[in-house]
């Protein structure tokens, strides 16, 4: 058994977080891709996210149709700060001698070393990162030894922060984040402009 986890604040989650995603499926060969929302991140304690089920209810709509896809919201739903360390190791007593796959960004990567128990992180998964624009991955200094795989993604310029931006402005977010999507942000009235 192979699973790829695709950690993320997914606030919103949107078609480059989908183009990735495919992408990995392919590269990767996994039997499922697992999308963990992330909880209270403790390395962000006063960043402001959409609500939890508003974050879930997003990804299910974006993620459907694929049958590898499966939504985790476990971190969602654990009280007090999210430790990936904490959530590999479960995953890893939950399935038994399967190989983890732990997908991240460059910026993600190039942080490792600061994160809680990264001893743990990188024991328990294979670290598959993804490269910005081209940019060689560098390993940062500190990180213990570990399994790496570069994801060589075609660039999207695509982020959350653009999107909750575009709502604030009133713009359509269809090409950003699919119709059904745009319509979930329309229905529940998120990251609009606050008067």
């Amino acid at each position: 058994m192979r699973i790829a986890i695709f950690g993320g604040s997914f606030d919103p989650p949107h078609l480059g977080h989908l183009a990735f995603a495919r992408f990995a499926l392919d590269a990767l060969a996994p039997d499922r891709l697992v999308w963990l929302p992330a909880g209270r991140q403790w390395q962000k304690p006063d960043q402001v996210m959409a609500p939890a089920e508003h974050r879930a209810g997003m990804i299910r709509r974006l993620m459907a149709g694929e049958p590898r896809f499966v939504l985790d919201e476990r971190e969602l739903h654990r009280r007090g700060p999210s430790f990936t360390a904490d959530t590999l190791r479960e995953f890893a007593g939950e399935h038994p001698g399967a190989e983890l796959m732990f997908l991240i960004g460059q910026d993600q990567y190039a942080r490792l070393p600061t994160w809680y128990q990264v001893e743990t992180v990188v024991a328990l998964a294979t670290l598959v990162v993804v490269p910005r624009g081209g940019e060689a991955v560098v390993t940062p200094p500190g990180l213990p030894e570990h399994r790496l795989r570069v994801l060589a993604l075609p660039d999207l310029p695509l982020s959350s922060t653009a999107v909750r931006d575009a709502v604030a402005r009133g713009e359509d977010i269809c090409p950003m984040v699919g119709a059904e999507v745009a319509s979930y942000i329309a229905s529940h009235r998120l990251y609009e402009k606050k008067h």
